[in-house]
């Protein structure tokens, strides 16, 4: 039964579990974990589910420092949350949400954003001078604005922060999970573009948006160990 979490919904992985042993029918199904990187902050793990829709593959990681069960278990928590989202990619459980009961529950709550403070006035400029001054810097673009613009004009009917995570394959889609899983772990916002072309390219062959995401994996070839 759904579980109603900060008003969305969402299945316990054990529910998509069970669903995913009674669809079978005369069909082989599996579900294979792995670990792909662990150290001592944390450990990442893969899940692939091989059903009669085809093959596909969930990621979750945990904090070995963390509070509650994500501390205590840190292996089991991930991978826990990496067959549930393996599971929701294969259309079981909630088809709003990849994220399983389990793996929301289990997420830390965000503190409340800080208030802006009240800036000073600038200082004056100084009166002209020699032109020998260095020029100012410009503003260094990152490629972020092009990156989430780019989200909005493939898939306008999704919301472009959760449509960016999922076509990332990230472990997480809340906020701050771009930072977290792609661009603290080596990822570019112009590097993130890439991929994202090729999930469209996928669905332009015919693959579901789903389908196209778990092909290209592009989390799992960032973090891929050699």
């Amino acid at each position: 039964m759904p579980v109603k979490i900060h008003g969305n919904e969402y299945v316990t992985v054990a529910e998509r579990v069970t669903e995913l042993h009674e669809s079978r029918k005369t069909e082989t199904v599996s579900i294979d974990t792995y670990i792909i990187s662990e150290d001592e902050i944390q450990v990442v793990v893969r899940a692939i589910v091989r059903c009669a829709a085809g093959t596909f593959t969930g990621h979750a990681h945990s904090k070995k420092k963390a509070g509650g069960p994500e501390g205590q278990a840190p292996l089991e928590v991930a991978e826990t949350s990496a067959v549930g989202r393996a599971l929701g990619f294969a259309g079981f459980g909630s088809t709003e949400n990849i994220a399983s009961a389990d793996e929301v529950k289990g997420a830390p709550q965000r503190p409340a954003a800080r208030q802006p403070q009240a800036r000073r006035a600038p200082p004056k400029p100084p009166p002209p001078g020699p032109r020998s001054e260095m020029p100012a810097k410009e503003p260094k673009d990152d490629g972020r604005s092009e990156l989430f613009g780019l989200a909005t004009k493939m898939w306008p009917d999704k919301d472009a922060h959760a449509a960016i995570c999922a076509a990332l394959s990230l472990p997480s889609d809340g906020e701050g999970a771009i930072t977290e899983h792609w661009l603290d772990k080596g990822g570019t916002y112009k590097g993130a573009q890439t991929y994202l072309a090729e999930v469209r390219r996928q669905e332009s062959g015919g693959k579901s948006f789903e389908d196209a995401c778990r092909i290209v994996n592009a989390f799992a070839q960032l973090t891929v160990v050699e």
